[in-house]
């Protein structure tokens, strides 16, 4: 459930936003708890509108913002962290 829980991608892009990609890259390590890869598809394929919070206040607040850095570019950096994902394990 890791790609529709909107805190995880939060996370994700908070450490992409304060590091080069490089370099967060380095430090997140994403472990698949089955063998097959349906997490990382579908971290492929994050849309913040689809993702969820818990509690629905946090949510509104995130998606606050969210919007103000743009959804776009929300779910850009958290697709491009798993696409990293997937060429690292392809070397």
């Amino acid at each position: 459930t890791y790609p529709e829980r909107l805190w995880c991608a939060w996370e994700l892009f908070v450490t992409f936003a304060f590091a080069r990609e490089e370099q967060a890259a380095e430090r997140v390590v994403l472990l698949p708890l089955d063998m097959n890869r349906e997490a990382i598809v579908r971290l492929a394929n994050f849309d913040a509108h689809k993702a969820s919070c818990y509690d629905p206040n946090e949510e509104a607040r995130l998606r606050l913002v969210i919007d103000a850095v743009s959804t776009i570019r929300f779910n850009s950096r958290v697709r491009s962290f798993a696409a990293n994902v997937v060429a690292s394990r392809t070397m």
